[in-house]
């Protein structure tokens, strides 16, 4: 599902406030913050703890 929503991005990376399930097409404004906190906490969420890493 993360690896889903990282297609989604525009080519700069970022996301829209809203976007179409069916075909991923981006609807509102850029940036929008809120979603890109949403992908970092997820994406942070789903990391190894930095003791693991090494």
């Amino acid at each position: 599902m993360f690896e889903k929503m990282l297609a989604c991005r525009n080519p700069l990376g970022l996301l829209s406030e809203d976007l179409d399930p069916d075909t991923g097409e981006l609807w509102g404004n850029f940036p929008q913050t809120y979603s890109m906190v949403g992908l970092i906490n997820a994406a942070m969420r789903l990391s190894k703890t930095w003791e693991d890493a090494f």
